[in-house]
């Protein structure tokens, strides 16, 4: 008996599915974290490098596959979860839990039919749909002196809105923390990616109430200190001329 609470104390055995940082055709690979085994973290790195093959030579990092938070113990490893084996690069999103062992053959023939003669005007919304990739201008809730975030998402992302949130999230640091909803400027919600729209301006929105500010009229300034740069710095200069000019008069 005295011995039973010291054998139970023995960490459980894992097992886990690891797919290749920006692989979109690797299926991911299962591998067993057996404590006896892997005891430590870099034998664990070890395992994973000849499990996945990967290309880019050891697998130093595992990233959690929405968020790409760094996973850095073997407690922080969850049993019957999915991570993503990286070396010394950044996370790539993807839909990982999507990814089979095909490669799709379809989207060759979509590619070839696409020669339409027709030179019909469609909406921004009909071609997002299409192209399967969107890009949007964010705000940050009650900041008007913070420029819009312009983030391309792209379209395996579109599949999943939790995954459309966390890109947005990665671009638009909100004080509350994530980023929970997306508003238009006049605080109407999207709830769907359907409903964005290419080259649109939204406002990220946390855990708090949207503030109705005008976003809107803070684009032209932003966007005149970007794209005419040399004309803001030459605003100071002329008004030393005007005063001397006033002198003279």
């Amino acid at each position: 008996m005295p011995g039973a609470p010291g054998g139970g104390r023995s960490p459980p055995t894992k097992t886990v599915t690891v797919y290749r940082n920006g692989d979109a055709f690797f299926p991911g690979r299962k591998v067993v974290v057996n404590p006896r085994q892997v005891s430590t973290f870099d034998s664990l790195l070890t395992s994973v490098t000849r499990r996945v093959e990967a290309p880019s030579g050891a697998v130093r990092r595992l990233y959690t596959p929405v968020l790409g938070h760094t996973v850095r113990r073997l407690d922080d490893l969850r049993h019957g979860s999915v991570y993503v084996a990286a070396g010394n690069e950044r996370f790539k999103l993807l839909d990982y839990s999507e990814i089979t062992t095909k490669k799709p053959e379809s989207k060759k023939k979509e590619q070839i039919q696409p020669v339409v003669h027709s030179r019909i005007v469609v909406s921004a919304r009909w071609k997002r749909t299409t192209d399967e990739s969107c890009t949007i201008n964010v705000f940050t809730n009650g900041d008007v002196l913070v420029p819009p975030a312009r983030i391309r998402i792209p379209k395996y992302t579109l599949r999943s809105w939790e995954h459309v949130l966390a890109v947005v999230t990665e671009k638009v640091h909100l004080r509350t923390g994530a980023v929970y909803r997306l508003c238009t400027l006049d605080g109407q919600p999207v709830c769907t990616s359907t409903e964005l729209e290419n080259n649109q301006r939204y406002v990220a929105v946390g855990a708090e109430r949207f503030k109705a500010l005008p976003y809107d009229q803070c684009v032209p300034r932003f966007s005149m200190r970007e794209n005419n740069s040399t004309e803001s710095r030459d605003v100071l200069p002329p008004i030393r001329k005007s005063r001397h000019a006033k002198d003279v008069q």
